[in-house]
Order: C-alpha cells, then sequence, then structure tokens
C-alpha cells in the first residue's frame, strides 16, 4: 500500500475507533456487560467520525506535498497538528449532514417517522455536544496514535525513491 493510502486509512480507522469507544463509555459508564448493545449505538455515529478524520487525513497530504514542493520539511508533531485540526473542524459539518441524512432516511423508510422539526431542532444541540466531546475525550488519545502513525507516513515518504531500479 502506498504511503499516502496507508496514512489516510490508518487515520480514519483509528477515528472511527476512538468514537465507537468514546460513545460506549459516555453512553454505559464503562459498564463492560453493555458494550455490545453500546458498539452497535455507536455504528450510528461513527461514519461522521470516520468521513471527518479521512478528510482531515487527505488534506493534510495534499498541505504537505506542496510544503515538499517547496522543500520545507514536517515533523510528526506538526503533520499531527494539522490533521487533528482539518479533522476536527470536518467533524460538526459532517456530523450535521449525517444527521439531517438520517432523518431523511427516517422520513422515507420508518414506519411512523419522527417530525421533521423535531430531528431539526436538535440538530445544533446534537452538533454541540458530539463536537465538544469530541473534543474532550479524543484529543488526547487521538494525538498520541496520529502521532505515530504521521511518523511512520513521514519516514516512508522520505524513503520513496523516484529512480529507476
Amino acid at each position: 500500500m502506498k504511503p499516502r493510502a496507508e496514512f489516510v486509512l490508518t487515520t480514519a480507522v483509528i477515528a472511527l475507533a476512538l468514537a465507537i469507544i468514546a460513545f460506549v463509555a459516555m453512553l454505559h459508564q464503562w459498564n463492560v456487560s453493555q458494550w455490545a448493545a453500546g458498539a452497535v449505538e455507536a455504528l450510528k455515529w461513527a461514519p461522521a467520525a470516520f468521513f471527518a478524520a479521512l478528510l482531515g487525513a487527505l488534506g493534510t497530504t495534499a498541505w504537505h506535498r506542496r510544503a515538499l514542493a517547496r522543500q520545507r520539511r514536517w515533523s510528526a508533531g506538526g503533520m499531527t497538528l494539522r490533521t487533528l485540526l482539518l479533522s476536527y473542524l470536518a467533524f460538526p459539518l459532517l456530523l450535521g449532514a449525517w444527521v439531517a441524512a438520517v432523518s431523511a432516511g427516517d422520513q422515507l423508510w420508518a414506519a411512523s417517522p419522527a417530525p421533521v422539526e423535531d430531528s431539526l431542532s436538535w440538530l445544533p444541540l446534537t452538533m454541540l455536544l458530539f463536537t465538544v466531546f469530541a473534543i474532550v475525550l479524543g484529543a488526547v488519545p487521538a494525538f498520541i496514535l496520529e502521532y505515530f502513525v504521521s511518523r511512520r507516513y513521514l519516514r516512508r515518504q522520505a524513503a520513496v525513491t523516484t529512480g529507476s531500479a
């Protein structure tokens, strides 16, 4: 797998795992016996975190490519901060889009759908709370894990040669 694809995919999977763990921990207050049900419930919200991290990683690798063209070197910590910044900026927007899409699906396919006004009235509060929880619960673990992913990406990028064999 190419370094960029590995970096983007690993970043998105880490965000998905952290979102599920944080949601289950909040929902069941570390009661391990209920984690299976909580993980299934968390899968309803986790795609927003997955796609936010995916966009953040894609944006960071494009940013890194432009920096390399200007012959600027990045550290793993700086790349981690940039990735998390872009991911956390994209998360509220993607969460809002995800909630709106789920509400639209509820309107189309549910036997007795909830009123649209009720779903959309909770949207700003949902976006705010989930974003705050993502930052409070996920910033440090995400930074630690993403640091090693960024370090591996930068090492693999430095080892790539453009010459012929």
